[in-house]
C-alpha cells in the first residue's frame, strides 16, 4: 500500500499516460465510482455492477498499477483463497509539465525549512526570556552595594557585555538547518543527473 497522499506524474512520463488510459476507460470509472462509496472484492464488484469477472479482474489489476485503488482487507474463501477487499486511494493526481521538477523539490523542502525557522524562532525566545543577567559571584552585589552611585550604570554595562557575548544559539541552528538542507538538495540533484 502507498502512504503518500497524492500521484504526481509530468506530462512526458508514462506513468501519465497509464493513468490517462485507466481513467478514460468507462469500466475502471465504473468501478473507482463504486469503489469511493463501498468496499468490496472483485466478485462483489462484478455482482453489483453486473460485470463479467474477468473484466472486474482485469481493471482492478490496472486500477491497482496505478496506485488509484488499494488493497484494504482481505478474507478467506470457503475454498481457502484470499479474497482482497479493495477502496479507493484517497490521492490527489497532479500531471504537471517536466520544468516543474525545481519547484516539486522546492514543495518538498519548505515544510522543513519552515519547521526550520520556527525551531530557531523558538530557541531565540527561549534564549532571550532565559537569559539571566550574570552575577559575577557575591561579589558584584556587594560592590552594588557599597558603590550606589554608579552601580546601576555597571550592572547595565555588565548585562550588555554578558548578551553580546553569549553566543546566538538561535542563529547558529538557523545557519546549520539551511546549510543541511542545501546540502540534502545538491546531493538529491547530484544523484539524479547520474541515473
Amino acid at each position: 500500500m502507498a502512504t503518500e497522499k497524492f500521484i504526481m506524474v509530468s506530462l512526458e512520463d508514462e506513468k501519465a499516460k497509464k493513468i490517462a488510459n485507466v481513467i478514460s476507460n468507462d469500466t475502471s470509472r465504473k468501478i473507482l465510482e463504486f469503489l469511493s462509496d463501498n468496499e468490496a472484492a472483485e466478485n462483489d464488484i462484478a455482482e453489483k455492477l453486473d460485470l463479467p469477472a474477468s473484466t472486474v479482474h482485469y481493471n482492478i489489476q490496472h486500477l491497482l498499477e496505478q496506485d488509484l485503488i488499494e488493497v484494504k482487507d482481505f478474507y478467506w474463501s470457503e475454498k481457502g483463497n484470499k479474497v482482497n477487499i479493495y477502496t479507493v486511494a484517497k490521492k490527489l493526481i497532479v500531471i504537471a509539465p517536466k520544468s516543474m521538477k525545481i519547484k516539486t523539490k522546492l514543495k518538498n523542502i519548505l515544510p522543513v525549512a519552515l519547521l526550520a525557522l520556527a525551531a530557531s524562532g523558538a530557541i531565540h525566545l527561549y534564549t532571550k526570556l532565559s537569559t539571566k543577567p550574570l552575577a559575577f559571584g557575591g561579589g558584584m552585589e556587594k560592590m552594588v552595594a557599597t558603590q550606589e552611585a554608579i552601580a546601576p550604570r555597571m550592572l547595565e554595562v555588565a548585562q550588555k557585555a554578558v548578551e553580546t557575548a553569549a553566543p546566538n544559539y538561535a542563529l547558529w541552528f538557523l545557519t546549520g538547518s539551511f546549510f543541511a538542507i542545501a546540502t540534502y538538495v545538491f546531493i538529491t540533484s547530484i544523484r539524479k543527473e547520474k541515473k
